[in-house]
Parts: C-alpha cells; sequence; structure tokens
C-alpha cells in the first residue's frame, strides 16, 4: 500500500467543534488514535472560534491510515472530556491529506487504484538507473568518461532507463550529496564509479557508508597501510540501499565495470541481499585482475 508525501501539508482544521476544559494533549491523542499515528507524532497547533488545527510532525503517512478517516476522526475526537462537536463539523485539509474526506463507498476503489498505480511506479522507479563518475581528472575534463556508456549498452539492453547522473571530484560529502539527490529524484538504482582504492584521494566507499549503513563491501585486492600511497588496506566494490534505491560502487576503469555488470543484472533479478550482490560482482573483476597478473608474470 502507498505511502503519501505530505510535501509540508502537515495541518488538518477540525472546524465546528467548542471545548470546555478539555486537555489539548487528549485531543491530538485521538486525533493520532484515529489515523493510526503515534500520539507523539499529532500535535494541537492552533485553537481559536469554533476550530482546532492539528499538526502531523510525519513527513509520510500510509494511504489506508487516513482515507475516508473524517468520520473516525470526528468521533474520537468527539469522545474526549471537554470537547463538543456540532452536528455540522467537517475535517479540512490542503494536500493529499484531503483524502480524509473521501467518502467510504469510494474508499475500497480508490485504495485499489492508488495499489496498483503504486506498484507500477515502483516497477518504473527500481528500472531508473543514474551513473555517477568520480575523480578530479573526470571531472577537469582531462580524461573521457566511457563508464556511462558502458552502463547504457548493458543495462539499456536489459531494460534499465540509463541516465548520466554527474561527476563528483574526489570528495567524501560531494559524492554522498549528489547519490542522496538523485536518490530522492526517483532513480531505484545509483551506480558510482571509481574512488573504491586504498588511497586517501579514494572517497566513494566512505560517502556511500554515510548514506547506506547497510552497506556491503566485497575485498579485490589487499595492501599493506602506508606502503607506496596506500593508506587504506583494501580495495573494494560495495551495495547497499538508501530508503529504496540500491547503490552499487564499482571500480573506475572501463574494462572492470564492463566485467561486472553481467554479474549485477544478475544479482538484481534475483534480488540478493547486498552482500551477494557486491560479492557477485567482485568476482568478475578479480578474474580480470588474476589474468592481468598471470600476464605480468609471465
Amino acid at each position: 500500500m502507498p505511502d503519501l508525501d505530505l510535501f509540508d501539508k502537515t495541518e488538518v482544521w477540525l472546524e465546528g467543534i467548542q471545548l470546555a476544559g478539555a486537555e489539548l494533549t487528549d485531543v491530538a491523542a485521538a486525533a493520532a488514535d484515529a489515523l493510526s499515528l503515534s500520539r507523539s507524532t499529532v500535535f494541537v497547533a492552533d485553537v481559536r472560534d469554533d476550530h482546532v488545527v492539528f499538526d502531523l510532525v510525519v513527513p509520510k503517512v500510509r494511504l489506508e491510515d487516513v482515507i475516508g478517516r473524517e468520520p473516525e476522526l470526528l468521533a474520537a475526537v468527539g469522545a474526549v472530556p471537554g470537547v463538543t462537536l456540532r452536528p455540522n463539523a467537517s475535517i479540512h485539509s490542503h494536500g493529499v491529506l484531503g483524502v480524509l474526506g473521501t467518502p467510504k463507498a469510494q474508499v475500497a476503489e480508490v485504495l485499489a487504484a492508488a495499489t496498483g498505480l503504486d506498484a507500477n511506479l515502483r516497477a518504473y522507479v527500481s528500472r531508473r538507473v543514474a551513473v555517477v563518475s568520480t575523480g578530479a581528472e573526470v571531472a577537469r575534463g582531462e580524461i573521457q568518461d566511457t563508464n556511462f556508456a558502458a552502463v547504457r549498452d548493458q543495462l539499456g539492453a536489459a531494460g534499465y532507463e540509463v541516465h548520466a547522473g554527474g561527476v563528483a571530484p574526489d570528495d567524501r560529502r560531494a559524492i554522498a550529496g549528489l547519490v542522496a539527490r538523485l536518490a530522492d529524484d526517483g532513480f531505484g538504482l545509483i551506480i558510482t564509479t571509481g574512488g573504491v582504492g586504498a588511497e586517501d584521494k579514494d572517497r566513494t566507499i566512505e560517502a556511500l557508508e554515510s548514506l547506506a549503513p547497510n552497506l556491503a563491501t566485497a575485498i579485490l585486492a589487499t595492501y599493506d597501510v602506508g606502503h607506496g600511497r596506500h593508506v587504506k588496506p583494501h580495495v573494494r566494490v560495495a551495495c547497499g540501499t538508501y530508503g529504496e534505491t540500491i547503490l552499487v560502487a564499482l571500480p573506475g576503469p572501463t574494462r572492470e565495470v564492463s566485467a561486472a555488470l553481467p554479474a549485477l543484472l544478475q544479482a538484481l533479478a534475483e534480488r540478493r541481499f547486498p552482500s551477494a550482490t557486491a560479492e557477485a560482482i567482485a568476482e568478475p573483476i578479480r578474474a580480470l585482475w588474476r589474468v592481468g597478473h598471470a600476464k605480468h608474470r609471465g
């Protein structure tokens, strides 16, 4: 069942009410109970003349908790000691909370339509992909970014809608900020390329960890810290979730990105956990490295 984003339209007016010694906390609690919300999220924001204004301090509500609930809300508030409702008492609200007044006869139809729309929307969002390139060289235009084309070709052929998400410098906050904005813009999959190494300039994994505490990583290589430019022990790829958006961190070289994408597609199709997905995309990259190492030794 879909959630409704209130978009800051969080006030509900109850008109046709008279108070005589009523406890406002009890009034707010009754309203919260009627809407299946926590009592700590509903407050009486204003009382004047013949109306009371409730403020819902939540960004979203479940559609089934508010649609057509005007009679329940009026009955709950009207039962509070010290509250009297006039026969014409009613509920009003701007924005999506206007569904409180949906006639009962229409609730089932609206819920069914919304559920279908939500399922379709989620399916669409899950197939919208943004590719974020990282690195000062790319940001300055010193090297050509070929990773977007690689992702577009492989995921586009699999039915995904692939967009260029922009370029971020080697800065944790800049990367995290760009990824978060793309997630808010409705991309269900965000793939970053670059910045997963063991040097000080590599900040992508740390950026995604700040957004996704559940970020799972898989090690591509291990180094002695302090050896050469290595200040971290591992080169890693990663997968995690930020809200409902899947985050994937791949290396910068396009041949490694291209090698990992078939495994990523399979993991997505099988809806694997982030840890399994990270390991799946790491293996083909490791295989490339093993081949390269063998050729070098030969």
